[in-house]
C-alpha cells in the first residue's frame, strides 16, 4: 500500500469529473447537514480528519460485471430518490480509482463546495415539496469565537451554517457581526485573498478586517494552498473483490458505524452488483404507491422469509445459493409485497398507525402460496379474515420481541397454500407459542384504557368499531370528539387523547369541525341527515343520554368506554 497526499481542492474535482467513484459494497450518505458543518470547523481549524482509503481497480475490458457508483453530487430530503447513488459506466475504462474508507467526508466535503442539500424547512408539513429549501454551507466572516460570551473550548471555531442565499443575504443586512459567504467560492481563489476582495469596505472596523483576513486565510490554506495537502489517503491495489469486502467491513467500525443490514448489503451486492438499485426501486415504489417506508433491513427480512431462507440475520444466511435465489425470486418478492401493502393501505394503514413493518410478511407469503398477484384477486371473505388477524395480531401485539423465530414457526406450522386465509391456523399456533391473540373482556378492559390517538392499536380498535367504512377510497381522520383545544385549557385534559375521545370522521368534515364544541358541531352536521344526531350517536358510539359539556367529560369517558367495549366484544367474537 502507498501513503499520499492531495488537497481537498484536487480531490472535490475528481470528484466532479467521476475521476473518483464509489465500489458498489459502500453504503449512501448517512450524515447529516451538521455533521457536515462540523466536519468543516475541523477542517479549517487545521485539526486531521482521519486517513482515507483509496482503491486502484484494475478494469478487465471483457468483464464490466463490478459496478461503481457516483458520488451524490446533491442532496434532497424531499425527494428521496433522487439521493441516491448513480451506477458509473466503467466500460472502456483500465483503471477506476474508488474510495473504500472516507466516503461519508469526501461527500460531505462535496457537499460543501459544490453541491447543495434540499432541506425541510422547520414547522412544515413534510409531504410537500414547497416545504423544503435549497442550502448552501456559508462561513460568517465575521465570527470570532474569542469575542463570544460563554465561549469555551469545545465551542467551533468558526460559524458554519446551512442557509438559503436569500436567508444569508438577508442576515447580512440585519444581524451585526455577520457577513454570510458561501464556502463554495473559495474554490474560485488563485491566491489567498485580503478582505477587501471579499467584503464591501464600508463600515468594516479594525477588528473586524483581522477577523476576516484570518477566515480568509484559513479557508483558502486548508482548501486551496497546493502546499498544504490536507487529505491523506492510502492506496490498495489488490484485484480480490473477497479481500476488499474483508477490508471495507473492518475499517468501517469507526465514524458513523456500519451496522449488519450495510454489512449484508454488502455481501448482497458483492454477488448481484444491480442489487442496490433492485431494492432501492421496490423500497422506493412501495413508498410512492402505498405510503409504506419499509427499512433495508426489513425488506432483507422479507427476502428470506419469502424463499424460504433461515431469518436470523447472519453473514451464513446471506451465502452464494441463497443471494442467486433472491436474485431469480425478486420480481415476485416485489409483487407480492407490494400486493400486502396495498392491502394494508385499502384497510387504511400507513406508515404513521403501523408500527411493525413485519406484519406485512405472513400476508405476502399467503399471497405467493397462492399466486394472488393483485388486490382484485382477493375475494371478500379472504379480506374479511386477513382484516381480523391484522387486528387481533396488533391487539395481542404477536410482533414485538422474537419476532424471528415467530415469523418462522408460522412459515413452518401453517398451511398456506390454501385457497382461504389460515386465521384459526394462525391463532392457534400463536396462542401456543406464547403469543396470545385472544382478546377477553378483561384485557379488552386494559388495552382501551392504554389506547391513545394516533397509535397502532387506536386504528386497529376504530376498525373494528367500523367495520364497513370505505378505507380504499376515502380518507378518514381520528378525530377528538371533545377538542384538544378546549379541555387543555381546564384540567380535564388528562384522557383527551384516550380511545373513548376519538371519532372516526372523513377528512374534509374533520376540517370543518375544526375545535367546535361536539353537541353543538353534531345538531349542525346531522341536521340534514337521515336518522339526525340520535343515529350519528349511536353509529359513533356516544352516549346519547349524557350532554356533551366540559362539566361532563368524565362521565362522558366512563361510559363511552362501556359502549366501546361490548361492540368490540361483539365484532371479536364474531
Amino acid at each position: 500500500m502507498s501513503y499520499k497526499t492531495e488537497t481537498i481542492k484536487k480531490v472535490v474535482d475528481q470528484i466532479s469529473n467521476n475521476e473518483l467513484l464509489l465500489p458498489a459494497i459502500q453504503r449512501e450518505l448517512v450524515w447529516k447537514p451538521e455533521q457536515i458543518e462540523n466536519l468543516f470547523d475541523s477542517v479549517l481549524s487545521g485539526y486531521p480528519f482521519g486517513s482515507l482509503l483509496f482503491w486502484d481497480y484494475k478494469n478487465s475490458l471483457e468483464d464490466n460485471s463490478y459496478r461503481f457508483y457516483e458520488f451524490l453530487k446533491t442532496y434532497d430530503e424531499y425527494d428521496s430518490k433522487s439521493s441516491h447513488n448513480k451506477p458509473h459506466n466503467i466500460k472502456g475504462k483500465n483503471e477506476i480509482i474508488s474510495v473504500l474508507d472516507g466516503q461519508q467526508r469526501l461527500t460531505a466535503l462535496f457537499l460543501g463546495l459544490k453541491g447543495w442539500m434540499n432541506l425541510h424547512k422547520p414547522r412544515k408539513s413534510r409531504k410537500n415539496a414547497e416545504s423544503y429549501e435549497e442550502k448552501y454551507l456559508f462561513i460568517n466572516l465575521l465570527y470570532n469565537k474569542e469575542s463570544e460570551d460563554g465561549a469555551e473550548d469545545i465551542t467551533p471555531e468558526f460559524q458554519l451554517k446551512f442557509k438559503t442565499k436569500d436567508e444569508a443575504e438577508e442576515e447580512k443586512s440585519i444581524k451585526e457581526n455577520v457577513y454570510w459567504y458561501e464556502v463554495g467560492k473559495v474554490l474560485e481563489w488563485k491566491e489567498k485573498r485580503c478582505w477587501k476582495e471579499v467584503l464591501p469596505a464600508e463600515g468594516v472596523d479594525e477588528k473586524q478586517r483581522d477577523t476576516i483576513e484570518n477566515s480568509c486565510s484559513y479557508l483558502y490554506e486548508n482548501i486551496m494552498n497546493p502546499n498544504n495537502p490536507r487529505i491523506s489517503y492510502y492506496n490498495q491495489n489488490t484485484s480480490s473483490l473477497d479481500k476488499i469486502l474483508q477490508i471495507f467491513v473492518r475499517i468501517n467500525s469507526g465514524g458513523t458505524p456500519l451496522d449488519y443490514t450495510d454489512f449484508l448489503m454488502s455481501m448482497i451486492i458483492n454477488q448481484w452488483g444491480e442489487g442496490r438499485e433492485n431494492i432501492n426501486t421496490a423500497i422506493d415504489s412501495i413508498l410512492d404507491d402505498y405510503g409504506f417506508k419499509i427499512p433495508k433491513d426489513i425488506f432483507l427480512r422479507a427476502c428470506l422469509f419469502l424463499t424460504g431462507a433461515n431469518l436470523n440475520f447472519k453473514a451464513d444466511n446471506f451465502k452464494s445459493d441463497i443471494i442467486k435465489t433472491i436474485k431469480k425470486d425478486f420480481s415476485d418478492i416485489t409483487t407480492y409485497l407490494r400486493c400486502s401493502c396495498k392491502i394494508f393501505k385499502n384497510l387504511g394503514y400507513s406508515k404513521d398507525n403501523l408500527k411493525s413493518n413485519l406484519i406485512l410478511l405472513p400476508l405476502a407469503l399467503y399471497l405467493k402460496e397462492n399466486e394472488l398477484k393483485k388486490v382484485s384477486a382477493v375475494s371478500d371473505g379472504q379480506l374479511k379474515d386477513i382484516k381480523k388477524w391484522i387486528q387481533l395480531s396488533i391487539l395481542g401485539r404477536v410482533f414485538g420481541a422474537s419476532t424471528t423465530s415467530y415469523l418462522t414457526r408460522l412459515r413452518n406450522e401453517v398451511t398456506w397454500e390454501n385457497k382461504d386465509f389460515p386465521l384459526d391456523e394462525i391463532i392457534w399456533e400463536s396462542n401456543k407459542g406464547g403469543k396470545n391473540m385472544n382478546i377477553d373482556e378483561e384485557r379488552l378492559v386494559d388495552i382501551i384504557d392504554k389506547t391513545k390517538k394516533g397509535s397502532q392499536d387506536c386504528w386497529a380498535i376504530l376498525t373494528l368499531l367500523y367495520p364497513s367504512l370505505d378505507y380504499s377510497n376515502v380518507v378518514f381522520h381520528e378525530d377528538h370528539i371533545y377538542p384538544s383545544s378546549k379541555l387543555r385549557k381546564t384540567k380535564k385534559s388528562e384522557d383527551v387523547d384516550n380511545l373513548a375521545n376519538i371519532q372516526l370522521l372523513e377528512k374534509y368534515d374533520n376540517i370543518s369541525k375544526s375545535d367546535k364544541d361536539p353537541e353543538g358541531w353534531m345538531k349542525e352536521y346531522c341536521k340534514e341527515k337521515e336518522g339526525g344526531i340520535n343515529k350519528f350517536k349511536k353509529n359513533n358510539f356516544i352516549p346519547d343520554d349524557i350532554e356533551l359539556s366540559v362539566e361532563n367529560f368524565e362521565r362522558f369517558i366512563e361510559v363511552r368506554k362501556e359502549l366501546i367495549k361490548d361492540e368490540l366484544l361483539k365484532n371479536l367474537k364474531g
